[in-house]
């Protein structure tokens, strides 16, 4: 069985001239980014839907962007271990807006560090023949920047800079928290609303997400309109690691991770987070309603 995060594959391994900014691992100050340009229109608080409204829904989901910057260690270039040359490793995910005061949920391994490392790591190996692999490790920076498409109704007009609020542990599930800098410079997209219970077999949901563009993604490329894709909950399940999950037949893609998956009512039943591979048919996962609803109010959201 193949357990593979939704999360698009990382796009570039450079050599970085210099530290790259970011916003997990060090450098940029939220009172910095105060005031960011980009952010037009004003919009209403989450309401209670009694049917879906895909403008909404369309307006509320967002494009993340996160670069990884890091040095490898690698013990087997010297004494002691010797720092690589700087490597960047790019993804993308989807993500959604949870809070009026900018929060935007998205799945833990878009963002994590963990999984940041493992990026960096990966694309160190791409170039370099290392007898030992366990033996890598990598000290690295986390840059997230969210964007949506140029529409009627967007209202991030511009890439702007998003702050890791909190990562869910690993071994606790796939929920990720960031908010927006300069949130006092203008009104944010349109919250959604989260259903009061967990989907049951049968329900009919949509899974919305920006399909993984692979090496055509970058802050100077359009962002296409999301995808909507429909399907059935099936069960809920634990992946390998035991996590719990419903199983859903919808056809969510690489780069679609972290966005919601809804009911018929458009309120949020879970976050989009892992596919499993194997058998004569794919499934995907997604986090419960009432876990996200915990992850939500421990951050004082909602």
């Amino acid at each position: 069985m193949d357990l593979r995060p939704m999360s698009a594959l990382p796009l570039a391994a450079v050599v970085l001239a210099t530290a790259t900014s970011c916003v997990q691992g060090g450098g940029g100050n939220p009172q910095d980014e105060q005031n960011v340009p980009g952010i037009i229109e004003s919009t209403s608080a989450a309401a209670e839907p009694t049917s879906m409204n895909p403008q909404r829904l369309d307006d509320s989901v967002v494009f993340l962007m996160t670069t990884v910057s890091g040095y490898v260690m690698d013990p087997g270039g010297g004494d002691g271990g010797v720092r690589t040359t700087g490597v960047t490793a790019v993804r993308t995910c989807t993500g959604w807006m949870a809070g009026e005061g900018g929060e935007i949920v998205t799945a833990r391994h878009c963002v994590g560090r963990d999984e940041g490392r493992g990026a960096v790591i990966a694309s160190y190996l791409d170039d370099n023949d290392v007898a030992d692999e366990g033996s890598l490790d990598a000290e690295v920076e986390i840059r997230v920047r969210a964007g949506q498409p140029d529409v009627d109704g967007a209202t991030i007009t511009d890439w702007v800079t998003v702050r890791i609020a909190d990562v869910m542990p690993s071994d606790k599930g796939d929920l990720a928290l960031l908010r927006v800098y300069g949130v006092g410079s203008g009104p944010m997209p349109p919250v959604l609303a989260i259903a009061d219970d967990d989907p049951q077999p049968g329900d009919s949901v949509t899974s919305i997400g920006f399909p993984g563009a692979g090496a055509d993604v970058s802050e100077e490329k359009a962002i296409q309109p999301p995808s909507f894709k429909s399907g059935t909950v099936y069960t809920r399940r634990a992946s390998p690691r035991g996590l719990e999950g419903y199983e859903i037949d919808a056809d969510i893609s690489p780069g679609m991770a972290g966005g919601p998956t809804v009911d018929a009512s458009g309120r949020v039943v879970g976050v989009n987070s892992h596919a499993i591979r194997g058998g004569y048919q794919a499934f995907n996962i997604i986090t419960g309603t009432s876990e996200l609803r915990r992850f939500l109010s421990d951050n004082g959201v909602g």
